[in-house]
């Protein structure tokens, strides 16, 4: 009698704590959920946010069901046939049914608040379901009114003096170069952009003869990216090998102003020009480029080297912006994988706990099919197990539309790929066997077998398609918990015999 109470003291607390556990995933889900559903709102061909919202769906129905919650359960399943028949493009995103879906959600906060709170009575949904189960009956388009809120101004425009009016222009014209140029330093991070950026400031603003923006590349060359204000296309851009010309390598790596008459070979190596004058734009160790130009005046040149040192400045900024957004990158790669991997690992645990509860190996094989497709992501996948005979193999469930698995007995010594993964207990993919994989009327591509490894020999095989290739160690999981729940229907079976 004692073992019996601990026993159900023992199941009282497991449930007690998957109730508490949900409640505090429950609160994250929604939050995720109501952004979603927002950005939905601008974006209803957002085939990423639908399917995340699909995954939300997917979770609080089940989440809520092993933790008791029946009603949070069949919202969040009525939620996530919607948004199925979204992803299948049998019903459409309007705004009538993203205003239900904030309806469900409003209940949903309402139902989860009410379980923290400890209330355990039955809450009426019948409403929100009714919402629900009309989405899919809803076919008329529906036009969102746009109501113009501009009215008419009538402004008085009082005379102004030709001398005002010059001044005012003079002045909105150098505020608006500063603040280009400010704008270009702060949000432009592409190199060419900001040279043709320079290379037009120079052209409207000081009226030398010609100029041209020249930037290394790969530390070993140099190449012309503007000229006169404008972009150099590709195939027209003048390359120079650094090392090929002491007037380059003066400029480059010495960061040194260099005259034409000084190296009159530059009007050979810098065609166009008659009396070139090189500037560095001074970095370190080497320089980041140079501007040339043919002066108007020689006085000027204390202009043009102010010129260089602002250009200096801003790529050496567009630079650390570079760098910044590389890192934010490898950061942001970082964070969704470590994202995905979290959800997986959520997945796998309430698949695992609705595992513990089969009985049969149907309702093994589609539950993990299902969790395969809807929570590993998945194209297809399916599950077949050796008949007595251990010749063959007999198709138990599909998932993903797969065509007519459950009908399938084939010969495992027709499968090669089968029966290797059979017989050696690893897994096998198209890479083993390029190719497409026929099983039955289906053909699979990108495709991957793993054994259902029991402890003396392989049940069975999962197969399936692979939308990423990041998902194997996951897949592995599920398929050796597999074949360790069917070890134990398999004892169960031999017992009740």
């Amino acid at each position: 009698m004692s073992d019996n109470n601990d026993v159900q003291d023992l199941d009282a607390q497991l449930l007690k704590q998957m109730l508490q556990d949900f409640l505090e995933e429950a609160n994250d889900l929604l939050d995720q959920l109501n952004l979603h559903l927002i950005q939905l709102e601008g974006e209803p061909e957002n085939e990423d946010l639908i399917s995340q919202i699909f995954r939300i769906a997917h979770t609080i129905k089940g989440s809520a069901g092993f933790a008791g919650l029946e009603e949070m359960s069949l919202i969040g399943r009525k939620m996530e046939d919607i948004f199925g028949a979204v992803r299948k493009g049998s019903v459409r995103i309007s705004p009538s049914l993203v205003n239900v879906m904030f309806d469900a959600l409003d209940v949903l906060t309402f139902l989860r608040e009410k379980a923290v709170g400890g209330d355990s009575g039955p809450a009426d949904i019948t409403e929100i379901i009714r919402k629900l189960d009309n989405i899919t009956a809803e076919t008329a388009q529906e036009a969102s009114a746009s109501t113009s809120r501009d009215g008419d101004r009538q402004t008085g425009d009082e005379p102004v003096s030709d001398d005002l009016l010059s001044v005012y222009k003079d002045g909105y014209n150098q505020l608006g170069a500063l603040k280009h140029l400010v704008y270009s330093s702060t949000y432009l991070y592409d190199e060419d952009t900001l040279a043709v950026l320079l290379s037009k400031q120079v052209e409207e603003r000081m009226k030398p003869e010609r100029n041209s923006f020249w930037l290394v590349k790969n530390g070993k060359s140099v190449v012309e990216v503007a000229r006169k204000g404008k972009l150099v296309p590709e195939k027209d851009r003048q390359l120079l090998d650094i090392s090929s010309s002491p007037a380059i390598q003066r400029v480059v790596n010495d960061q040194l102003v260099v005259w034409g008459s000084t190296f009159p070979e530059l009007k050979d190596t810098l065609p166009g020009f008659d009396s070139p004058l090189v500037i560095p734009i001074k970095a370190q160790p080497v320089a980041y480029g140079f501007l040339v130009l043919d002066p108007e005046e020689s006085a000027e040149v204390e202009v043009y080297q102010f010129v260089a040192e602002f250009a200096s400045m801003i790529l050496r900024i567009s630079k650390l912006h570079q760098k910044v957004d590389d890192q934010r990158k490898e950061l942001d790669e970082m964070t969704a994988i470590l994202f995905r991997q979290n959800n997986i690992l959520s997945s796998l645990y309430h698949v695992e706990i609705d595992l513990m509860r089969i009985t049969n190996p149907l309702d093994l094989c589609r539950i993990v099919c299902e969790a395969f497709v809807h929570d590993l992501e998945t194209r297809t996948a399916s599950i077949f197990l050796k008949d007595e005979s251990a010749e063959n193999i007999k198709g138990l469930w599909g998932s993903g539309g797969l065509k007519e698995i459950d009908t399938l007995e084939l010969p495992i010594a027709s499968l090669q790929p089968v029966q290797q993964c059979l017989e050696s207990g690893r897994i096998v993919s198209h890479r083993d066997f390029p190719g497409t994989l026929q099983i039955g009327a289906n053909e699979l591509e990108n495709w991957i077998i793993m054994g259902l490894k029991g402890r003396d020999s392989t049940h069975g095989v999962v197969i399936a398609e692979l939308e990423e290739e990041d998902i194997t160690d996951s897949m592995s999981i599920l398929a050796n918990y597999s074949g360790i729940l069917l070890d134990t229907l398999t004892l169960e079976k031999k017992a009740g015999q």
